[in-house]
C-alpha cells in the first residue's frame, strides 16, 4: 500500500495530470447534474419518459417498463436525482471532490450494471468509461482512503501533499460557477446541448484565465 501511495504521489506532482483531474471532476460531475435535471428526476414529470407515457404498460419494452416503474415511484425517483446532484456537485467543488467521488462510485456502478443487464445500445460504453474515471479519482485521493486498509498509526501517517495547481481556490470558484450555470440554463428552459456547450465554453474561459493570472503573478 505504501508503495502505491508513493507512486500516486509521484504522478500527482505533474501539472498536466492536476489539470486533467480538475476537469475530469467537472466533466463527470456536471454530467451527473445535467442527467438529474434533464431526466426530470427532481419533479414528477420525467421528460424523456414522456415519449412512452401514453403507452399501455403491457406494450412497453423491458427497459421502458423499468424506467416507468422507477419514475412513477415518485420519492425514489427524486432520491436518485438528488443523490446524483449532490455527488456531482461535490465533485465540481474540488474541495469536497473526494467525498463526491466516493458517492459517485456507488451510483455509477449501479447504473453501469443496469445498462449492461438491459442491453442498452452503446450506453454501457459511456457508463463504463465514467466508472473508470471515478476509479481514477479515487486512486488520485488514495492518501485519504489508505486507513481503510492500513492500521491508523504514527508510522503510517504521511504529510499532506501540496499541489500547486489543483489546490488553488480558483478551481472551487469555477466549479461553483459551472454548477450555477447548469441550473440557470435548465430553469430558463434551454436544452441539454446548450447546457453542455455553455459549460464547455465557461470551462475553456476558466482554463485560459487561470494561466493568464498565473503569468501576471
Amino acid at each position: 500500500m505504501k508503495n502505491l501511495i508513493s507512486l500516486v504521489s509521484y504522478f500527482r506532482k505533474f501539472k498536466v495530470l492536476q489539470i486533467f483531474t480538475i476537469y475530469l471532476r467537472y466533466l463527470i460531475g456536471g454530467a451527473f447534474v445535467m442527467a438529474a435535471v434533464g431526466m426530470g428526476k427532481l419533479s414528477s414529470t420525467p421528460i424523456p419518459l414522456a415519449l412512452a407515457a401514453n403507452k399501455p404498460i403491457q406494450e412497453l419494452e423491458p427497459i421502458q417498463l423499468f424506467f416507468r416503474v422507477m419514475a412513477e415511484s415518485g420519492l425514489y425517483w427524486n432520491f436518485i436525482g438528488w443523490s446524483q446532484i449532490i455527488a456531482g456537485g461535490l465533485l465540481m467543488t474540488q474541495r469536497f471532490a473526494s467525498l463526491g467521488a466516493a458517492m459517485f462510485f456507488g451510483i455509477i456502478l449501479n447504473i453501469f450494471v443496469i445498462t449492461v443487464s438491459y442491453g442498452f445500445t452503446g450506453t454501457p460504453i459511456v457508463t463504463g468509461l465514467m466508472l473508470l474515471a471515478v476509479c481514477f479519482l479515487l486512486l488520485w485521493d488514495i492518501e485519504k482512503w489508505q486507513f481503510l486498509f492500513l492500521p491508523y498509526s504514527i508510522e503510517n501517517l504521511t504529510a499532506p501533499q501540496t499541489l500547486q495547481i489543483i489546490g488553488n481556490t480558483f478551481w472551487e470558484i469555477l466549479g461553483l460557477a459551472l454548477f450555477i450555470l447548469i441550473f440557470s440554463l435548465y430553469a430558463l428552459g434551454f436544452d441539454l446541448l446548450i447546457q453542455m456547450a455553455s459549460c464547455l465554453v465557461l470551462g475553456l474561459i476558466g482554463f485560459v484565465l487561470y494561466f493568464l493570472l498565473q503569468r501576471r503573478n
